[in-house]
């Protein structure tokens, strides 16, 4: 197989999988996988610069080709190719260009397959929560950090409206992984609610017509459009403007008040590991939009542990806490013990190390190396809060004790104002955690993958750093 039959190959699942067809970016960047170049030699060679094929572009494809073409095996520009050559002739076979799962009962899903959920547990409260925002909203987002079961939890909850209700007559997934602009995705849902209705679709050449035109079908039937990685679209600078979508990805916040305000009888449910801040103020005024912040399973979660046979049951609680629940580092977790340890968790224990997943790992990498995703005063507050929670041997920090401490060892001018909107954004991103005690004083805190993380980055900082320095 050729560069040109692989990419075309992986085009025609990816539209399958995803009801879109691949950008020239995405196929150029495939082009140099295959054929082993680097992304320097490539971007001389094409109109694209590097910063944009290495940096944006090419690692939410991987992302975006693990959920199609790995089986539980990551894809990366050096593994594509043996992958593609291994699993390309079967996954060519798995589904038809318009997946409407040929199941015999429910409505129909008009484009994009939804993620494995065979493995699923708990979550009723949310499920039955969620039944009731997506009937009365005409936008819900949910937020929560990555392998928290965002998409699963959506794709549980299409299973049961499709069988069980007929609030809406059709679906669309659409992962958004790949930052799509606007136009683009309009463009993408057009053809598919095009196609499902059997009609010629004469596309508008302007955003405003497209747009137009979409709300047509929006007002026409009830559709649950489904906008999965829905942080990719947030792409401000958050340390330089209060808009969180940056200049290039700006005409989403008009759609999306557009979408929360005009009157239709359709819903978009967004999946994202970061807020949507216009979301929030919508809703304080009382629109029909509403954010979910889906926290970790509780005793749940025992049943990962059960399935993976692991052994000293009575520990298991300490994982599930170490963890917060999280579905997917728990299941990475015990597939680690059950490897190594034969299954015992005592063993296990004993070497008091915290283990993190490639997904939760690179979700912090995209936060704190990304320009913009976290502002320069969040990050130096993370810093802090590690600093102080292992110097000082302690789960949680009170607040006023780190608003105090902070602004006088920082010896800065940052107002408590902006500390306090620091400290909230960061919670909303699920990198700190709140709660009282007795005495109703906040008190904060971070998971114990979030302190790692954040004292290897600071180690990389300095040897970056010393690196610098000496080289000069």
């Amino acid at each position: 197989m050729n560069a040109k039959e692989a990419i075309q190959a992986i085009d025609d699942l990816v539209f399958a999988k995803q009801g879109r067809w691949l950008e020239e970016p995405e196929k150029i960047v495939l082009r140099s996988a295959w054929l082993d170049l680097d992304y320097k030699d490539t971007a001389e060679k094409s109109p694209y610069d590097i910063n944009l094929l290495q940096r944006r572009v090419a690692p939410k494809l991987w992302v975006l080709l693990t959920g199609i073409l790995g089986n539980g095996e990551k894809v990366t520009k050096k593994r594509l190719r043996g992958i593609v050559e291994k699993r390309i002739v079967l996954a060519d076979k798995e589904s038809p260009k318009w997946n409407e799962n040929a199941d015999p009962v429910g409505l129909p899903i008009l484009a994009g397959n939804l993620p494995d959920i065979f493995n699923f547990y708990g979550r009723t409260p949310e499920l039955a929560m969620l039944k009731e925002l997506v009937a009365q909203e005409r936008c819900v987002a949910i937020i929560g950090t990555a392998g928290i079961g965002k998409s699963a939890l959506v794709a549980k909850l299409i299973q049961a409206l499709r069988i069980g209700s007929y609030e809406f007559n059709s679906f669309i997934w659409k992962s958004v992984s790949y930052s799509p602009l606007l136009t683009d995705l309009v463009a993408d849902v057009l053809r598919i609610l095009a196609y499902s209705e059997n009609q010629e679709l004469d596309l508008p050449e302007s955003m405003q017509a497209r747009t137009s035109k979409l709300f047509e079908y929006l007002r026409s039937r009830r559709y649950l459009v489904i906008l999965d990685s829905a942080e990719s679209l947030l792409q401000g600078d958050r340390n330089t403007s209060s808009n969180p979508y940056g200049n290039e990805y700006a005409e989403y916040g008009t759609f999306f008040n557009r979408v929360i305000e005009e009157q239709h009888q359709s819903c978009f449910l967004l999946t994202s590991r970061e807020p949507f801040v216009d979301f929030n103020r919508l809703q304080q005024k009382g629109q029909p939009v509403r954010t979910v912040k889906l926290e970790g399973l509780g005793k749940e979660a025992l049943e990962i542990f059960r399935s993976h046979g692991l052994t000293d049951e009575d520990k298991w609680g300490d994982l599930i806490k170490t963890y917060r629940g999280n579905p997917l580092s728990i299941k990475m977790l015990s597939e680690k013990i059950q490897k190594f340890f034969g299954g015992n968790v005592e063993k296990f224990l004993k070497f008091q190390t915290v283990l993190m997943t490639d997904i939760f790992q690179e979700s912090l990498d995209e936060l704190f190396e990304d320009k913009g995703r976290l502002t320069i005063l969040e990050k130096q507050i993370m810093f802090y809060l590690t600093e102080e929670l292992i110097k000082e041997s302690r789960d949680s920090i009170a607040l006023n004790e780190l608003l105090n401490k902070f602004k006088e060892e920082q010896q800065s001018e940052v107002t408590t104002s902006e500390l306090l909107e620091a400290i909230e954004a960061l919670y909303a991103r699920s990198l700190i955690e709140q709660k009282r005690n007795d005495s109703k004083e906040v008190l904060l805190s971070l998971e114990p993958q979030v302190i790692k993380y954040v004292c290897t980055h600071a180690l990389k900082l300095v040897k970056n750093r010393v690196d610098h320095f000496q080289s000069a």
